[in-house]
Parts: C-alpha cells; structure tokens; sequence
C-alpha cells in the first residue's frame, strides 16, 4: 500500500470535515491508550493540526490492573507527547478499585470503558477543550453492528458507533480500516504498545475479531467488514431520521408532571409501532435519567398496556420505574426520591454532559437541553439582574468551557448573586420553597468545580457581568 500516509490522512480530513468534528482554534484532548488506532489518531491529528488551526492535548489513563505493563503505557504515552511537544495529562487508578469488584473480565472492562469515559470528560472541562477524539475505526464499527446483532439490539444499537456524540466526542478514524493504520504505522515507523488483553479469548469482541470476522470472510464474503460498516451507516441515517420524527412528536404528546411523564394513550396508539417504541423509550428515559436495563420485551410489555379494553393497568420496569394506564394516559413514574432530594432506583438520577462554548448540548434525564452563546457586552439589552430563569448572563472571560452540567450531589455550595459568602445548594433550594422530589432534576451548571448556575434559580454571584465585563456568555435553557 502506497503512500498510506496521505491516504489516512485524506480520509481523516473527509470525516472531519462531513461530520463538522473539528472547528479552527479548537481544543481538542486526544485520549491515547498507545495501541496503534490511537497512536495513529495522535499522529494524524498532530499533522494536520497546523492547518486546522487545531490545539491539541493527549490524555491516557492507567487503569493499574496490568501492573508494570500498565505504567509502561503511560510512560510510552508520555514520551510520545513529549517528542511531539504536547501537553498530556495521565491519570490512575489504584488497584482498590477492581478489589471489590467481582465478575467476569468483560464486566471489568465495562467498567474501564465507564471510568475511562468519566476521566476523559473531567479532564477536558478541567483544560478547557471542546472536544475529545477517540481512536475507533471502520473495523470497530463492524465489530460493534455484528455483536449487537448477536445480542438482539434494535435499530438505535444497529446504527454502531456514532462518529460524534453530543458535539463532544469525535472520532477522526472511524471511516479508515485498521488494516491502513498499521500500514500508516509501518510506513511513519511509529511504534506503539499491544494489550495483552486484545489476545484474551474469553472477551466476546476479541473472539468476534479473532475467529468469526476471519471465518465471515472466508466462508461468505471477504468484504464483509465494509459490508456491515456500511449497513451500519445506513441504519444510523434512517435512525436518525425516525429519531427526529419521533422527537417531534413525543413534545406534541408528552407532559412532565413532577417526576412522572404522562403520555396521550390514543395518540400514541395511532402512531406506527417504530414511532410507538421509540416516543416510550423517550418518555423511559427522562422519567428514569437513561435507558439501562431496558429491553424490548419492556417496551412491548408497556406499549401493550395500550390495547386493554378496560384502559386500566400496570408494568413495572427495572430500575423501580412503573408504567401505569388509566383511561386515556400513559404514565412512566420513577421510585420517589429519598429525603435528600435524590432520586431513589437505579439508572434514576439524571446524567452528566459537557456543553462546548460556544454549542449546545443535550441534558440526557432533566427533558431539556441547554445553549450557549457569547455575544459582546453592548448587544444584550436586557438587566443583567434578570438572569438565573430560563436565561443566564455571565462574563464569558470567566468561563472558557466546557462547562459541565449535572444534578445535585451532597455538600454542593455555591455564591448566590449579591450573597456575602458560599451557601449550600440544598438550603438554597430549601428556602426557595422548592419540592423535595424536584430538587434532585434541577441542573446545575459548572464552570471548573465551581457552580456557576443553578438553572431555574440563580447564578453564582463569582460569575457575575460587572463594569470590566467584555464579553457575555448567555447560556438558555431549551426544550429537547
């Protein structure tokens, strides 16, 4: 293969481009395990960072299981950086953290996959990137549609890997095939570590790479890596598409009423069955916070509330959620909160999500998004005092980005505007009268470790526009 090194980088520059992954002046962390796909991300990305105007960061994590191995990795990564004159931030984890738990080595490396994701999305919003690049291929993508085929997933699981996710995570490789990065790697003689893990039989992926892929295309087609990644590109179009549809009309039909969500049950009803499933795991998923531990036989088991000639009864969920019909209405309900004013049940309390400056995000569990913009200080006409409703304004310069957003967690304090000194936000909130099964779904929106929002309520007084302020950061609150 020749001059594999412009062809990996053309074809990385094509996927940026399509999927508007990378803007100009962008901070972007590169998470590097030091495998090759990653070793190659850091490279392609390193090289066309010049034109892209493109400021990079790598990050690693050590998940310490490995022993020496595992810090060998970090090392090599470190390196790597060095050479290329770049900023990296390596994180551990000690091994307390896999002591207790048991199971098999799939479930750990869930668990990895969680930790990793966790650690990469706090270090960005503590350097203050935009964006996080992994290192996933075409063959991944493959890989991901076949299994989850194997598992029974629908459509939503079909669709494989997205190239971005939120507007934050991006994957530059995730149209080129392994087989081009380790002739990319050979050809820029770059070297790169291998996890002995990646040879463990008893991961199902790794059984799937190792044995079924190479008898796939033995037997039936030897193209058939591109022929899944494709079937997944078109699932993930046609996902996308019933998505929205389904999006627009769950707001039509969908009602919030404290920590319950009601649907219209004959409007419902009326729709087409791929419409009906996905508007109920919509309404699943913001009375829950997410969709673990659902399945399609509960979709179906709740949707067929909807064909009971009394109009009356009752499914209860995983999670402690319960799906009620009486009369005319669909009601999806979470276990009620504890007296903390945190969601009880598993998978119930809402999630956290990285919101880029400027961007906008979605708030996966609280039903609503949020925007941000930064506009110079002369054009906002409204009293600054105004702000901590559905609308906030904030000195921009205060608040790179990305900012975090996420519920309330025990001892959280902040500076409400104009207060002498910290609060806590459970006696804020206590004082403002607000409901104890409620003060667990409002937002809070940080900038660093600091609360620079409690949506609904009031910014911190830190934040503040003030006579030296330039420019405004406006951050609004918006329907999903």
């Amino acid at each position: 293969m020749k001059n594999v090194t412009s062809t990996v980088e053309r074809q990385a520059r094509r996927t940026i481009t399509r999927y508007d992954m990378l803007r100009p002046r962008e901070r972007v962390l590169v998470a590097v395990s030091g495998g090759p796909d990653s070793t190659a991300l850091l490279s392609v990305l390193h090289r066309l960072a010049p034109e892209m105007r493109l400021d990079l960061h790598v990050a690693h994590l050590d998940h310490g299981w490995r022993g020496r191995a595992s810090a060998r990795d970090a090392e090599f990564v470190r390196r790597m950086a060095t050479r290329m004159r770049l900023p990296v931030t390596v994180g551990h984890l000690g091994p307390r953290v896999w002591q207790t738990r048991e199971g098999r080595q799939s479930s750990r490396e869930a668990r990895a996959r969680e930790l990793r994701q966790r650690f990469l999305l706090e270090t960005a919003r503590e350097i203050g990137a935009q964006k996080v690049a992994l290192g996933h291929t075409r063959d991944d993508q493959a890989e991901s549609l076949l299994l989850r085929l194997l598992r029974g997933s629908g459509p939503r699981g079909l669709a494989g890997t997205y190239p971005v996710v939120d507007g934050v995570i991006v994957r530059p490789l995730i149209d080129v095939r392994r087989r081009e990065i380790m002739a990319y790697l050979r050809e820029r003689r770059l070297s790169y570590r291998m996890d002995a893990t990646n040879r463990d039989m008893t991961l199902t992926r790794n059984r799937a790479r190792r044995r079924l892929i190479p008898f796939l295309e033995r037997e039936f087609n030897p193209n058939v890596v591109e022929a899944l990644a494709h079937a997944a590109d078109l699932l993930r179009d046609e996902d996308g598409f019933l998505g929205e549809l389904a999006a627009n009309k769950y707001r039509e039909i969908a009602t919030r009423r404290g920590e319950s969500v009601v649907l219209e049950g004959r409007a419902l009803q009326e729709l087409p069955v791929p419409i009906r499933r996905r508007i109920l795991r919509l309404a699943l998923a913001e009375a829950r916070g997410d969709l673990r531990r659902i399945a399609l036989e509960h979709v179906e088991r709740s949707l067929s509330l909807l064909d009971e000639r009394r109009r009356r009864g009752h499914v209860s969920l995983p999670g402690g959620t319960a799906v009620d019909m009486q009369g005319d209405t669909l009601r999806i309900a979470r276990r009620p909160a504890d007296g903390d004013g945190t969601p009880a049940g598993e998978g119930a309390v809402p999630r956290e999500a990285l919101c880029p400056v400027p961007g906008e995000v979605v708030l996966p569990g609280f039903g609503l998004g949020l925007k941000a913009s930064v506009v110079p200080r002369e054009q906002v006409k409204e009293d600054f005092r105004t702000a901590g409703r559905a609308r906030a304004y904030l000195d921009a310069d205060l608040m790179p980005g990305p900012l975090l957003i996420r519920p309330r967690r025990p001892g959280d304090r902040f500076v409400p505007l104009g207060s002498p000194g910290t609060r806590k936000v459970k006696a804020f909130l206590i004082d403002r009268k607000v409901p104890v099964d409620e003060r667990g779904r409002i937002p809070l929106v940080l900038s660093g470790d600091r609360i620079a929002w409690v949506m609904d309520h009031e910014i911190d007084d830190r934040f503040k526009i003030t006579e030296t302020t330039r420019r405004v950061l406006v951050l609004e609150k918006t329907s999903r």
